[in-house]
């Protein structure tokens, strides 16, 4: 279980879930102090010098009856407190920059508004999970309870057909209104708060559609290391990468193609993110990819469908694998001929070598899922460039929770 542990409280360990929790209750806090109370915070320090402040996040930031954060001026942003502080200083700066004065009363992590929107997309929009339609982690409202009410009320009369795309209407409008705006967070990925508005208005989806300026991505280089480590009794490493750059050449994003699960024979999955920045854009929802492929002209229905996405499909022991032996030695001359980093390996009978010696070690799922990369890869790269460009393009909006093409996401702003 991944854990994060403060330097200065070496006794206490926080799972990743559980430190993501109290950085975004301590936003959602910061952010009320500054819009509701009217704190004024000019540096980092002040957030440690205003006593009802430092209360507050004592609070937050406590497990047990342990204090996870010191609280000391001045501020060493370069310690694992500094950091977040600098950041909660940060984001309250760019939000306050963004907006003069929304009239915010409610500033919701769980419970309230979240627990309604996320039982609200469940019940009629069948949505089981509330990120694959809007990845927002806090909600800034300006009165209680009035909201859902609205949202019901405008769903039940102004609407026959009770759509996704009809809840993003109501959504969008209450956003640029400023009466509800849901935020996701990121770690600010520079010295100072970058801000977006994501699905908000026509010119962003604009902008997404014509794939041009910022948005004209192409693929760049991909890696299937398929050499053998000794020392790790395995491949050189069990993923895939696949690498986008931008209209200036310059690469940006970098997908992971990995298995869901690392200890047994599972399916994969995708987790695109922004290099520079190193956050992950989340991961593209499996089914909104499936449904990408098959409305993508020129693109191999082969690549994702129903059948290929899932593990069955592929080689669980050497003994099966012998039998598609020809298939999968043209899909290594394949992608060797589209030169893809295959890392150490460097034939066709090596490449054979490895998948049987991976076979029988005590982990064959790594030889497994060797194969469903191999196979994704092969058909990647059989598709036109410029209709390859598009596919990872889409992928990378669907992982971001971009766009309304192959489904109407809603509309969020970006803080980080």
């Amino acid at each position: 279980m991944p854990t994060f542990t403060i330097k200065q409280e070496s006794t206490i360990s926080l799972s990743a879930a559980e430190m993501t929790a109290m950085q975004e209750k301590a936003t959602a806090f910061i952010l009320m102090q500054a819009f509701q109370k009217n704190v004024k915070y000019s540096s980092v320090d002040d957030i440690v010098k205003h006593k009802e402040t430092k209360a507050g996040l004592k609070k937050i930031f406590t497990k047990g009856s342990k204090s996870i954060f010191s609280y000391e001026s001045p501020v060493d942003i370069k310690s694992p407190e500094g950091e977040w502080l600098e950041n909660f200083y940060q984001q309250q700066k760019k939000m306050l920059l963004e907006y003069s004065s929304p009239g915010w009363t409610v500033f919701n992590r769980e419970g309230g508004f979240m627990d309604f929107i996320t039982n609200l997309i469940r019940r009629k929009f069948g949505i089981s999970k509330k990120d694959s339609w809007n990845p927002a982690d806090i909600w800034l409202i300006k009165k209680k309870d009035v909201f859902r009410k609205k949202i019901e009320e405008e769903l039940k009369g102004a609407f026959a057909t009770q759509t996704i795309v009809e809840l993003n209407a109501i959504m969008r409008a209450m956003f640029k209104d400023e009466e509800v705006v849901g935020i996701s967070l990121k770690k600010i990925s520079g010295k100072i708060a970058k801000y977006d508005k994501i699905n908000v208005d026509e010119k962003f989806f604009e902008k997404l559609e014509k794939r041009n300026g910022e948005y004209a991505y192409s693929f760049s280089k991909a890696n299937l290391k398929l050499g053998w480590s000794k020392s790790k009794n395995s491949f050189e490493t069990a993923d895939a990468n696949i690498w986008i750059k931008d209209n200036a050449g310059k690469e940006i994003y970098k997908f992971q193609l990995k298995p869901n699960q690392t200890s047994k024979f599972s399916n994969l999955k995708f987790e695109p993110n922004a290099l520079g920045g190193a956050a992950f854009l989340g991961k593209a929802p499996l089914d909104l990819i499936q449904k990408l492929v098959e409305r993508s002209p020129g693109v191999p229905n082969k690549l994702y469908n129903k059948e290929t996405r899932n593990n069955a499909y592929y080689p669980k022991s050497y003994n099966i694998f012998v039998k598609e032996i020809k298939e999968y030695s043209k899909m290594f001359d394949n992608i060797k001929k589209a030169k893809i980093d295959i890392g150490t390996c460097r034939s066709k009978e090596e490449f054979i070598a490895n998948i049987s010696k991976a076979f029988n070690t005590k982990t064959p799922y790594v030889a497994h899922t060797k194969l469903m990369l191999l196979h994704f890869l092969d058909q990647l790269m059989k598709i036109k460039s410029n209709k390859r460009d598009d596919l990872l393009t889409d992928i990378i909006f669907l992982a971001a929770k971009q766009g309304r093409t192959i489904f109407d996401f809603g509309p969020f702003g970006k803080l980080y």
